[in-house]
């Protein structure tokens, strides 16, 4: 009888437990001796058998095709050498069935031919895909138990690489890019894709979703997500691995995250086109000044311009360069910077009862809210309250709880980064155009509005303004040389003004 033998391992592990090529193709060419079988070709496989996608067994199935070989029988060592997949097995037999080949296992081989064998058939073809489902349940199962443990099974995120000695994921390289991209991200200055893209251009490579995850992984805060299975719930369990952030930067970036979540609107064109849009004044009259695009003979030109009568009227985009310009005039004084700190100081003193209070109401909407949780178990397990409605209500308590818990974690956390406000606030003053050029439309307004106290007066290509922020010519001046030290473009009044950002942009939100 002419045949062909087949043979075929998966993983080193099954070489070694005694299923190595060489051992099969032995104990096949054995047995076709011993019963005067003819060998027409040797098929082998280095491929896992959940499918019949392998490159020896398709060569085996072109030769057929091509009418190469032409066997009566098709040899395997056992079924789950052949197939591990109990559909994959009844459809391949029957297609070789057609052929006229027959399938021969020397280990427990069944004469499918017979009908009272038929349900032996499908038990033997079925137990290779048994054994595969409970291997897969076995290593899933420990997978489970070594995150329980603290420690992380698969590979490495971003910032980490696994250690093969010690089984544990350690910080690497690409490590300060992580931390550098919450910090940057928690700043909510501009557009999380800027971030990116920056971090990209220092050998960050991260695609968008990609950075989006890494923002949301609280891996990078000494956590480990184990998500819910089966009749499993979900847990968070403190990892053994070093973690790259802390509580309260991740926190702040997961609120930024939130805020942006929510359904925007995209900015319209003349925003984008005039971020000084009702922060200029007319030299002239002195009203707000407003905007608007003329056509010209190839392309609309953007212009500010007064409404009253006035002839006021320059080009947008000019006004708009000149004004980075502007600000890169801003220069921080390193000695008068520590009075800086003084006077952050002082405002964080003032703003200590409001805290607490803000501390205290939070408190009570938490307790409130775990009151509402306890009173709903109570109804759940009386059967007054219906499974669906209790796991609704449940839902939506534990999302306002963590609101709250993270606001409240916030307040409790803020006067230990007082340092990193202040080199932050620093940092920001220091790099004003650059921060400026890259925010969106909303943090433009914000910055300008918390420079200047009042609106802004364009003259003769320079700008000026009767109200300036008198933190900001405090932290720029340049002690007694500071008027001739300074461009008289950037001068700024004498006169008395508030010098306290909006809210949004003052170190304490940030």
């Amino acid at each position: 009888m002419d045949v062909v033998i087949y043979t075929r391992v998966s993983t080193d592990e099954q070489k070694e437990n005694g299923y190595s090529l060489p051992d099969q193709e032995r104990k096949l060419r054995q047995h076709c001796r011993e019963t005067n079988k003819r060998i027409l070709n040797h098929y082998q496989d280095d491929y896992s058998a959940k499918d019949f996608n392998r490159p020896g067994f398709n060569q085996f199935l072109r030769d057929l095709k091509q009418k190469k070989i032409r066997p009566k029988q098709l040899v395997c060592v056992k079924q789950d050498r052949f197939s591990r997949s109990l559909n994959e097995t009844v459809v391949m037999t029957q297609a070789l069935k057609k052929l006229g080949i027959e399938i021969y296992f020397l280990e427990n081989n069944v004469d499918s031919s017979k009908p009272e064998s038929v349900l032996l058939y499908a038990i033997n073809a079925a137990l290779p895909e048994v054994d595969n489902l409970q291997r897969a349940l076995n290593t899933w199962n420990g997978m489970r138990q070594a995150m329980r443990q603290g420690r992380w099974p698969w590979k490495a995120p971003k910032g980490y690489l696994n250690d093969k000695v010690s089984k544990v994921v350690i910080k690497s390289e690409d490590s300060k890019f992580v931390v550098r991209a919450f910090e940057q991200v928690a700043l909510n200055l501009r557009s999380i894709d800027s971030v990116r893209i920056e971090l990209n251009s220092m050998g960050f490579k991260v695609s968008k979703q990609q950075f989006i995850n890494l923002l949301k992984n609280p891996f990078y805060k000494g956590i480990i997500f184990i998500k819910s299975w089966k009749n499993e719930k979900e847990e968070y369990v403190k990892g053994i691995h070093e973690p790259l952030i802390d509580e309260n930067l991740f926190t702040r970036v997961q609120l930024v995250l939130n805020s942006r979540n929510r359904r925007q609107t995209k900015p319209a064109t003349y925003a984008l086109l005039f971020p000084l849009r009702g922060h200029l004044n007319c030299k002239i009259c002195g009203n707000a000044l407003t905007a608007s695009s003329s056509m010209g003979r190839s392309r609309k030109y953007p212009y500010y311009h007064c409404q009253k009568g006035c002839k006021e009227r320059f080009n947008a985009e000019s006004a708009n360069s000149l004004f980075i310009e502007y600000l890169s005039s801003f220069v921080v004084n390193s000695e008068v910077s520590e009075l800086y700190l003084e006077i952050l100081r002082d405002e964080f003193n003032k703003n200590e009862d409001l805290t607490k209070s803000q501390l205290k109401d939070l408190k009570r909407q938490i307790d409130a809210l775990d009151e509402q949780t306890r009173t709903a178990d109570l109804k759940f397990m009386s059967g007054v309250l219906p499974d669906e409605h209790y796991l609704r209500i449940v839902k939506g308590i534990k999302e306002k709880e963590q609101n709250l818990k993270a606001q409240l974690q916030l307040l409790e956390e803020s006067p230990t980064r007082f340092d990193k406000q202040l080199q932050f606030g620093i940092n920001l003053i220091s790099q004003l155009p650059y921060y400026y050029s890259n925010a969106s439309v909303d943090i433009k307004h914000k910055i300008i509005g918390s420079i200047f106290t009042g609106n802004l007066i364009f003259d003769k290509n320079s700008y000026r303004t009767e109200k300036p922020n008198l933190l900001i010519e405090l932290i720029c001046s340049d002690s007694i040389n500071y008027r001739a030290g300074i461009k008289e473009k950037t001068s700024f009044s004498r006169g008395q003004s508030s010098w306290a950002p909006p809210v949004g942009l003052e170190p304490t939100t940030l």
